[in-house]
């Protein structure tokens, strides 16, 4: 299944996705005002080329179950994605939820991965997404895979995939072990361990994704648990200063 509804019951585990596909509320499946129609379409169409591409995406349900807190949702959807698409449009620059997500896709050093579905004034646009190129679907028809702004897309969301995936399921733990109060059951071992400070130390030979500090604490407060046990996979601790260098 590629597409996941992020309504917060499917993030007390590891789930993970490669988008989290962000849009106004108002843009959304449903809509039925004139004005509204292509912006709708371009996420049909988004949809269709995910699905086509088998990208695993979250997406919110419209509407919210009452149940559920969108903001808290959000959040974990965000964490739990490799690249944040937000679909630009006058509704998406204005509604709370979507730039709420994006600020903590930014915080978390995702991917932020803009699409143009309508036009937007320039100077409204958020200060972080001013320096990022949008793709252009504007012109586009659906099936996006058949279009070159589609294809540019898939290709975007493939590049550097392996990285990103690995930076969301670090990033994932570490979040885990930090809101069990750090329970040390929870630290990583073995080959795990040696996998994830091999990632991290050539981290810092690429621009991005960068690992936040609480990725890097997990791996070494690991690597400390372990190594004092004697693990022959981890010990010791010298590849944190070299990453530190």
């Amino acid at each position: 299944m590629n597409h996941l509804n992020a309504d917060g019951h499917r993030h007390s585990t590891d789930l993970t996705a490669q988008v989290f596909l962000a849009y106004a509320a108002e843009d959304g499946p449903g809509a039925t005002r004139p004005e509204l129609v292509p912006a709708t379409a371009t996420l049909n169409a988004l949809s269709q080329l995910l699905n086509e591409a088998q990208i695993t995406y979250w997406e919110c349900p419209q509407p919210w179950p009452k149940s559920v807190d969108p903001e808290s949702a959000i959040s974990r959807a965000a964490e739990s994605c490799d690249n944040y698409l937000l679909v630009l449009t006058p509704r998406s620059l204005v509604d709370t939820l979507c730039l709420q997500g994006l600020l903590f896709a930014l915080s978390m050093n995702k991917r932020i991965v803009p699409v143009l579905a309508e036009t937007v004034p320039a100077d409204r646009l958020p200060e972080p997404l001013q320096t990022l190129e949008a793709i252009d679907l504007r012109s586009s028809v659906s099936p996006l895979a058949q279009t070159a702004a589609g294809r540019q897309l898939v290709q975007t969301l493939h590049h550097e995939a392996d990285n990103y995936q690995t930076h969301t399921q670090l990033l994932v733990k570490a979040l885990r072990w930090e809101r069990q109060q750090r329970d040390p059951t929870l630290l990583l071992q073995g080959e795990d361990l040696a996998a994830y400070q091999r990632w991290l130390t050539k981290a810092n030979r690429r621009s991005q994704p960068q690992p936040i500090q609480l990725q890097t604490l997990y791996v070494a407060e690991s690597a400390r648990c372990w190594g004092d046990r004697g693990d022959a996979v981890t010990q010791g601790t010298g590849w944190l200063k070299r990453w530190l260098a």
